[in-house]
């Protein structure tokens, strides 16, 4: 990980549309937190029902 990468972790995504929108917003961690889960929840779902058959 380089220098550049620890700076973005530490003030956002580095894309200074997204994080206008971030403020606009107002979301928080929990909301980010929830919508990752949700995020990885699709694109898992359908691979982990089909091996539990």
């Amino acid at each position: 990980m380089g220098l550049e990468d620890e700076r973005k972790m530490r003030t956002g995504s580095g894309d200074p549309n997204e994080e206008e929108e971030e403020e606009l917003t107002g979301e928080d961690c929990t909301e980010e937190l929830f919508g990752f889960l949700h995020a990885r929840d699709h694109c898992v779902a359908h691979k982990l029902f089909k091996n539990l058959k």
